[in-house]
């Protein structure tokens, strides 16, 4: 390798010819003043001159060399979306969407530029019609509710009564004719029942529903001209007016049919919770009934007062528990009638004892006949006649004077 100061020994200012270059501080004076002082650099401008130092700084870095990573880049960067090329299908596509846009825009336009007055009135007409026929719809729906619901209410009424009346008594078993009767229910808690119940069909019958108005139905009217469809939505305008009154009323009839029931459900929830009393104060007034019997009396009343006697399911236990008291009536009485006939069995033995061991101090014993009369223990007794005495001073039939 050539050093620079081998292939310039005279510096860097020579000339071609080997003459020295003149003296120029006149013109560096003059740059001086023009464009200021030289800027001057901290590195050293010396020249490499020395081959083996660069020779050994290129071996050092070769023997120092280490490989370098390349630079992965930012990982948190987004990829950038490589960009679409534009194809002939892409622009036939937004071409086509360009020209639907202003062809609905075009039609639009040109709609509502045409458009007349009774086209605008006759689709407001439309849509009144429409909220008439719903609202009539509901209307026609709450009436034929409450007309069923009336019906319905007074038809158990009916059997409800006749099941409450027809149990509350039974045939005594120890009456001599068919009337009598023995009450085995609260007369008390029956007659408030049966008179909710007379009250609550009083209301019932009394209750009138009106009858629901005619269906809307357009007239024929010229749908081109603007004064009768204006007249035909005049008309509909004053039907939702009356159908809005007519819903009010069935509202307020709803609450008023609503309201009539609920006194005659409390009445008839309090008789039929009076039947465990009633019962318990049979198992005491029949004490000598059989055990069977009396816990079965117990057992329908509870039954009683726990079911829906509005439904045919409830009624049906009215008679189990009407049956269940009279039984047990029935066997008080036959414990009854089998003591009875037991005391006057007993009796002729009591008397047969009294006569042997007649009590001392000559006391009388009662008249076979007559119990109630005492008759003297020296007075002799007709065997034929115990009721006449024999005289002693009269003397037998057909022994005497004639």
């Amino acid at each position: 390798m050539t050093a620079l100061s081998d292939l310039f020994p005279d510096g860097p200012r020579s000339g071609a010819a080997g003459t020295a270059v003149l003296d120029d501080h006149h013109t560096a004076a003059r740059l001086r003043e023009m464009i200021g002082e030289p800027r001057r650099s901290g590195s050293s401008t010396s020249p490499l001159a020395d081959t083996r130092e660069l020779v050994r700084m290129v071996d050092a870095a070769a023997r120092t060399a280490a490989p370098i990573a390349a630079d992965p880049g930012d990982p948190e960067r987004p990829t950038r979306r490589p960009r679409r090329r534009l194809d002939a299908l892409t622009v036939s596509v937004a071409a086509v969407a360009v020209v639907a846009m202003v062809s609905a825009a075009t039609v639009g336009g040109i709609q509502m530029a045409t458009a007349s007055p009774a086209s605008s009135a006759l689709e407001s007409l439309k849509a009144d019609e429409a909220t008439v026929q719903n609202a009539f719809q509901s209307l026609q729906a709450a009436h034929d509710r409450l007309v069923a619901d009336v019906a319905a209410q007074t038809t158990e009424i009916g059997p409800l009564r006749s099941a409450l009346t027809s149990t509350s008594t039974a045939p005594d078993p120890a009456g001599d004719s068919d009337d009598s009767a023995i009450v085995v229910t609260d007369a008390a808690a029956l007659a408030a029942a049966l008179a909710a119940l007379d009250t609550y069909e009083a209301g019932l019958a009394s209750f009138s529903v009106p009858e629901l108005p005619a269906a809307y139905v357009r007239g024929e009217i010229d749908e081109d001209s603007l004064v009768e469809v204006g007249g035909a939505i005049d008309g509909v305008q004053e039907r939702l007016v009356a159908l809005d009154e007519a819903t009010a009323e069935a509202r307020a009839l709803r609450t008023q049919l609503d309201a009539l029931r609920p006194p005659a459900e409390a009445a008839v929830s309090a008789y039929a919770a009076s039947f465990p009393a009633v019962a318990d104060a049979a198992v005491v007034r029949y004490p000598d009934g059989a055990e069977t019997l009396r816990t079965a009396v117990t057992d329908a009343a509870a039954r009683v007062a726990s079911a829906d006697l509005w439904a045919a399911d409830g009624r049906a236990v009215l008679p189990a528990y009407r049956d269940a008291f009279l039984a047990l009536a029935a066997d008080q009485l036959r414990f009854e009638i089998e003591r009875a006939q037991d005391e006057e069995s007993d009796q002729p033995r009591r008397q047969q004892n009294g006569t042997q061991n007649p009590p001392p101090g000559g006391s009388t014993d009662p008249d076979p006949v007559n119990p109630g009369t005492p008759v003297d223990p020296g007075t002799p007794v007709d065997p034929v006649d115990p009721v006449d005495p024999v005289d002693p001073e009269t003397p037998p039939d057909g022994s005497g004077t004639p």
